[in-house]
């Protein structure tokens, strides 16, 4: 079977999001018209990583910029846990425009708490604290576009 540059190109671009080192299998999955899948395992998650091969709508935003927050979190010391994104979506704040927000900074949260909404193709997803603390700072803008793992929110656990 013969693969074309753009999965190729997407492949790569995802592992060296990942890290080259991180990463423990791949599998490239080709269907009719163009679209597909790349599944990446790393060596030291409970989920792999799934891309949707389709072309972007023409008005889609740019990605956020992983390396600018990666570097406020560095700040941290590690003290904090990053809760990342699952998934490639827009990131959203509150169920709709006119509910509040479902944590700010400074909220008590607990494990299976919702945080955010990750929408991706046209399907909201709840996204679940996975520790028990308070939301020290959210690192994402609402109805701002994520990849997988960006970092979302840091959260002082609970000790």
């Amino acid at each position: 079977m013969k693969i074309s540059k753009q999965i190729i190109a997407s492949a790569k671009e995802l592992i060296d999001l990942i890290g080259a080192d991180d990463v423990e299998e791949v599998e490239i999955e080709r269907k009719l018209f163009g679209r597909g899948r790349i599944r990446i395992v790393r060596a030291s998650q409970q989920a792999p990583i799934v891309q949707t091969l389709a072309a972007p709508p023409a008005s889609a935003s740019a990605p956020v910029d992983v390396t600018k927050t990666e570097d406020a979190i560095s700040e941290d010391d590690g003290r904090y846990h990053t809760l990342r994104s699952p998934m490639v979506g827009m990131f959203y704040q509150s169920p709709n425009p006119e509910a509040p927000p479902y944590a700010t900074e400074g909220d008590e949260v607990a494990r299976g708490q919702t945080l955010c909404i990750i929408e991706a193709m046209k399907i909201m997803n709840e996204i679940e604290c996975d520790v028990n603390g308070r939301v020290v700072r959210v690192l994402v803008e609402n109805a701002a576009p994520v990849e997988y793992n960006t970092p979302l929110f840091l959260i002082d656990p609970q000790k």
